[in-house]
């Protein structure tokens, strides 16, 4: 095996420290696949936030198979059909793709068997940089935070909510090969903070505006855009990400598995 890597493009900027996203081409992932592919995948994930794997043709059980390669995984695939977005979004529609029971998963195999013949894209989100680029006072309260999440708008599958979504922190940590991560953890589906009386309209100057108003950069973003067998492996509590609008109304079909607990 000798993949070919192709870093995904995006502006520059000295506060981002990684390059988010790489395009890794490792061959068909059908079948078995060896303990070096994984590896590559895995490191890969830890370093760049996410990993495009083109033309991939994949069953229900191979899709299970690999996802347990890399952990503990829910044990099914989660398929879903979803049309376009009919408008922009803000920024503040991200979310962190999780399943909506309360707990904050680690990773997920993203496959898009089909797509619309104009296309769809996904818009990532790098929160790990995002944590990054607070400065010392923000970075000191928001380690101080928690968050309660309302999954409400993202269930699908038949997965509901839960009454009462339990307290998480707002910096979510991972320790990996090239040392620990940490990112914001909060988006659309972020529903009360501790200490903001509400969480959608920060006082100006404090510490959740100033963070909000990072989050409005465009580098921070990458634009997939996504073609039929595509899979994504990407880590849930280090990048963000949103459905793109586009033309079409015809169906993106997409088959997920969740890695709950990834291996250390």
């Amino acid at each position: 095996m000798n993949p070919q890597a192709r870093e995904l493009q995006t502006p520059e900027s000295v506060a981002a420290k990684r390059q988010f996203g790489v395009e890794l081409d490792p061959g068909p992932l059908h079948g078995p696949v060896s303990a070096a592919c994984i590896a590559l995948l895995r490191d890969a994930a830890h370093a760049h936030g996410f990993v495009v794997l083109r033309d991939q043709r994949l069953t229900d059980q191979e899709l299970l198979e690999l996802g347990r390669r890399f952990g503990t995984i829910e044990d099914r695939v989660i398929k879903y059909s979803t049309v376009g977005p009919t408008k922009a979004q803000r920024p503040s529609l991200w979310h962190h793709h999780n399943c909506c029971d309360g707990a904050l998963d680690d990773w997920i195999l993203y496959y898009t068997p089909a797509i619309p013949d104009d296309g769809s894209s996904i818009e990532f989100f790098d929160a790990a940089s995002w944590f990054t680029r607070l400065d010392g006072e923000t970075r000191v309260w928001a380690m101080q935070q928690r968050v309660r999440h309302d999954y409400t708008p993202v269930v699908h599958a038949g997965i509901p909510p839960v009454a009462d979504p339990p307290w998480h922190p707002l910096v979510a940590t991972r320790d990996s090969p090239g040392g620990q991560q940490q990112a914001l953890y909060a988006a659309a589906h972020a529903m009360e903070m501790t200490g903001l009386p509400d969480i959608a309209k920060p006082q100006p100057g404090s510490p959740w505006h100033r963070a909000a108003s990072l989050a409005q950069s465009p580098d921070l973003c990458h634009l997939h855009q996504a073609r039929a067998h595509d899979l994504i492996l990407w880590d849930m509590k280090m990048v963000a990400h949103r459905g793109y609008p586009w033309a079409s109304r015809s169906l993106r079909v997409v088959h997920e598995v969740i890695i709950r607990r990834i291996f250390q």
